[in-house]
């Protein structure tokens, strides 16, 4: 097992304020613990005392600790137990402490779908077995996290800003889209409400 302890710089706080616009918000949230653990699916949930992990599409995860199934052979624990770096012969996996390598960012909104859909297939209502899956051509962790309009994104550090400049272009080239649902929205809305008058046959 390769040992990457010292691999990662500290992480510095993205500086960037919370961007709110058209019913999506999105901010940098920042887990205590992200630890990778490699083997046996079995035998990494073992290590990281939890019993299940989450997927892709319509799986939640909740609370502060949960497992992410990163692929079939891997699981990314966030603020887990403090697990020593290395490789764990008792249970036959590897552990690499990734609090450092990846930026989360969380996306709230009822759009938000719409947003991850500019950059991969994504149906949020079809589970998948993995949380793994390029985003405009960046490699990230996507799934939900409490709430059905709850998503968060985890992408190596190094990439953030270029990830949260690349959200900021997708809103603004789908504000024009939202702007027309919600003029189509308003015209139902005002055609539902009118009250037509008729004149009684004499």
């Amino acid at each position: 097992m390769r040992d990457d302890r010292n691999r990662w710089p500290v992480a510095v706080e993205s500086e960037r304020p919370n961007l709110v616009r058209d019913t999506i918000s999105l901010r940098y949230v920042s887990p205590a613990r992200q630890t990778v653990i490699s083997g046996s699916f079995e035998d990494c949930l073992a290590l990281s005392g939890l019993e299940t992990a989450v997927g892709g599409g319509s799986g939640f995860a909740s609370g502060e600790t949960y497992a992410l199934r990163q692929r079939r052979d891997r699981v990314v624990v966030v603020n887990g137990p403090d697990i020593a770096d290395g490789w764990h012969s008792a249970h036959n996996v590897g552990v690499s402490d990734m609090t450092s390598a990846y930026s989360v960012i969380e996306m709230t909104g009822a759009r938000v779908e719409q947003l991850i859909a500019t950059g991969t297939e994504f149906n949020g209502d079809h589970a998948s077995a993995s949380v793994s899956r390029l985003w405009h051509g960046f490699g990230v962790l996507l799934y939900r996290h409490g709430a059905k309009d709850v998503f968060r994104m985890h992408v190596r550090s190094a990439l953030a800003e270029a990830v949260w400049d690349m959200f900021e272009r997708q809103i603004d080239s789908l504000a024009s889209v939202w702007a027309d649902q919600r003029d189509i929205g308003e015209m139902t809305k005002d055609m539902d409400g009118a009250k037509l008058t008729c004149k009684e046959a004499s």
